[in-house]
């Protein structure tokens, strides 16, 4: 917190990284399919590299171009499912009165509108953010439209937004440097942008969360939280715990 104190931060997101290891070593096309038809919402993804699969359920759009259709969702600001829908209710709208995950929320949809500002027209942003509930947890959500204003490649607005301040952070210089210097492990493909391209440059990338790396019988699996001056440790700890759970379960269930 005393980088962000003095004003070097104003937001930064720490991950942490959490190794399962199992007697046998589960496939990870078969969790990929456990994983899709549990969070039908979210953008499943998983890649093989030799023994090694990649594979999560991102509920967060990077950015899709398709015929000159622009859009993005950044998500920041979260709270946890409640247990019934009176509790699930006053936790949503908790965190949608929340000056703190407001603040947050703004930090990452304005860098994004900023770094797409130079390759749309008529970029629609809300005025506000809505809601966006997954499973385990809960967030603030700003779905961001506009039309390319120049024949551009998906992969050129890929390069101009990654990493967003919903897994960086901003100033994005002094946030990726930070993170280098105190997380204490490679993120590897985690918060990267994951998805395809065609030959006409358009595609869809969503960013590489909820999601682990499985290793014969052992398995990383990554979550992050967005810290700003108004964080609470404990309820950033938490929200990591709710981000690891649904890759946890199936592993604890397989």
């Amino acid at each position: 917190m005393d980088a962000i104190s003095d004003d070097a931060l104003r937001k930064v997101v720490l991950s942490r990284s959490v190794i399962v290891r199992s007697d046998t070593a589960p496939d990870g096309f078969d969790l990929l399919h456990h994983l899709n038809g549990t969070y039908p919402r979210c953008f499943g993804f998983g890649w093989r590299v030799g023994e090694a699969t990649f594979l999560g359920a991102s509920p967060e759009l990077l950015v899709r171009s398709v015929g000159g259709a622009v859009s993005s969702n950044p998500l920041a600001g979260s709270a946890p499912r409640g247990e019934g829908e009176e509790e699930d209710r006053a936790l949503a709208e908790g965190l949608m009165r929340s000056p703190k995950d407001r603040s947050e929320h703004r930090l990452v949809v304005d860098d994004v509108v900023s770094r797409l500002g130079p390759f749309v027209d008529d970029l629609t942003v809300p005025d506000g953010p809505s809601l966006k509930r997954m499973a385990t947890v809960q967030h603030l959500s700003t779905p961001v439209h506009g039309t390319l204003a120049r024949p551009s490649h998906v992969l050129e607005l890929v390069e101009a937004l990654h990493p967003t301040p919903a897994v960086g952070g901003t100033p994005r210089a002094q946030a990726t440097s930070f993170i280098d210097k105190v997380e204490g492990f490679d993120r590897g493909w985690y918060a990267g942008g994951i998805g395809w391209v065609n030959g006409s440059g358009d595609g869809e990338f969503a960013i590489a969360l909820r999601c682990g790396l499985i290793e014969g019988a052992k398995a990383h699996i990554f979550a992050g939280a967005g810290i700003v001056a108004d964080s609470d440790p404990d309820d950033e700890l938490v929200e990591t715990r709710l981000k690891l759970r649904p890759l946890l379960e199936l592993l604890a269930a397989t």
